[in-house]
């Protein structure tokens, strides 16, 4: 079982190796710009809080624009209002910053899981991504397709693991994952939007997340601030949130 300081020393790793920069660097106050190709010529930018530093994934053209160089150290947390300020200082003055959204990332520690009791347990089972293809395929053309998006959720591709709830002949919600460098399981979650406010959601999470501990795999669960239902299920189970990112854009 994946817990405490072990689990903790993953999830600096994986970072440090994701910005490829020294996991002790995380626990020393202050920035680090990281120009990043795929962000070229689209304004974009990334400020990843985790521990005491921030890591600025950032679109070439507005690095150069800023004067800051690659992999250069600020000895202060850049937040969005410092940047927007740096952009009012650096850039010609109808530059803007614009907010895109503000995310956590949250991770399980078993020894803080909360399992929840579903409201429908006899209808809460393990799915057969081939078996059951078709209740899938039917559920994520019943559901918007923004939230089958935000779950990442691919009939053509199913999760090997899911867990989900059926009732009367049809899926109405369905908890499943991807894994990342190996030992992290990225859930994602989707409910029937004839069934929200049940607790199926949570439910479902819960029996997925049981079975990936029992799996030595590490929960993780990604989710918009603002997506309030969403936040509302890692917080249920006992997940922290060890990084918190806000993407922006700048526009000159």
């Amino acid at each position: 079982m994946i817990t405490g300081k072990i689990l903790l020393d993953k999830v600096i790793d994986h970072w440090g190796r994701r910005f490829q920069v020294p996991p002790e660097r995380f626990e020393r106050v202050g920035s680090l710009i990281l120009p990043d190709e795929a962000f070229i010529d689209t304004g974009n930018v990334s400020i990843y809080h985790l521990r005491k530093c921030a890591c600025v994934r950032i679109d070439p053209a507005v690095c150069r624009q800023l004067q800051l160089s690659p992999g250069q150290e600020l000895p202060s947390i850049l937040t969005m209002p410092e940047l927007a300020a740096i952009v009012r200082l650096g850039m010609r003055h109808t530059a803007r910053v614009n907010l895109l959204g503000i995310g956590s990332y949250f991770y399980l520690d078993p020894k803080d899981f909360h399992p929840a009791v579903s409201p429908l347990p006899a209808s809460l089972v393990q799915l057969d991504p081939q078996v059951d293809a078709e209740l899938i395929l039917n559920m994520c053309r019943e559901c918007p397709p923004a939230e089958v998006d935000d779950a990442e959720i691919s009939p053509e591709q199913p999760d090997e693991v899911i867990f989900g709830h059926i009732l009367d002949g049809r899926l109405i919600s369905y908890a499943g994952f991807r894994t990342w460098d190996v030992s992290f399981a990225d859930i994602g979650v989707l409910t029937h939007s004839g069934h929200r406010r049940q607790h199926l959601a949570i439910a479902g999470a819960s029996r997925l997340c049981e079975w990936l501990v029992g799996h030595d795999l590490i929960p993780m669960y990604r989710v918009l601030n603002t997506n309030l239902a969403s936040r509302k299920i890692p917080e249920a189970l006992g997940f922290a949130r060890l990084v918190e990112i806000e993407v922006l854009q700048v526009i000159y």
